[in-house]
């Protein structure tokens, strides 16, 4: 039975949606300004083999096929996209209640990243941020997920072992395959573009337990063993 929990806090604790769109937009023009016509197809082709690859950053992936495989173009136009794309936390309603509802288990609670300083604001003005145990690990870490040395290194922060913690997320590739991997407790949230769209590989890729939205997933923590 966990007695933690890691959170991947994108499309969790916070609706990415308007973010996506953004990205999506800015993805579009940059493509654009380097010289590729970018099709309103072409834009949903790209965006589903981003997801549907399981790539781990998928406007780096959307970038790479929209510019039709150039890795010299694609790498100018990747680094222009990191350098004006910021994203800005939507915090969900029911971020606190989630949380609430871990910490009533008896769990600790971690993040799996460094959050944002907007995104520690939200939750601090949320009444959350003290609900975390954990507030990831050091923002100079460049290692993130599905990377495994970074579970590793946050279930050590909690003073656990892996099969006694659950790592929660919306994505098979960076969330529930490592967590499998490393006989945690993979819990699946079923939102967000990945959470909708990806589907498991093998039985790797399959979660101990889903929830097709956050209501659902409050609901489900106290059942979780």
């Amino acid at each position: 039975m966990p007695q933690a929990i890691i959170i991947d806090a994108p499309d969790v604790l916070t609706d990415e949606s308007a973010n996506d769109k953004e990205a999506i937009a800015l993805v579009r023009q940059i493509v654009a300004t380097a010289g590729v016509r970018v099709s309103e197809q072409a834009l949903q082709q790209a965006e589903a083999f981003a997801v549907d690859s399981f790539a781990p950053h998928e406007y780096d992936a959307m970038i790479f096929k929209l510019v039709n495989r150039d890795a010299t173009l694609a790498l100018r136009c990747i680094s222009a996209f990191k350098k004006n794309f910021n994203a800005k936390p939507n915090l969900r309603k029911e971020a606190k209640a989630l949380l609430e509802a871990c910490k009533a288990r008896g769990w600790k609670t971690a993040l799996a990243a460094a959050p944002s300083a907007e995104l520690a604001t939200a939750l601090q003005k949320a009444g959350a941020w003290n609900l975390l145990d954990v507030k990831g690990p050091p923002a100079a870490m460049k290692i993130e997920l599905p990377d495994p040395r970074l579970l590793e290194f946050v279930v050590g922060l909690l003073g656990m072992m892996p099969a006694d913690c659950a790592l929660l997320g919306t994505r098979i590739d960076n969330d529930i395959r490592p967590a499998k991997a490393m006989r945690m407790t993979a819990i699946h949230l079923r939102v967000g573009r990945h959470g909708q769209r990806q589907l498991p590989r093998d039985l790797r890729d399959v979660p101990d337990y889903e929830a097709a939205d956050v209501a659902g997933l409050v609901n489900l923590i106290p059942m979780v063993t």
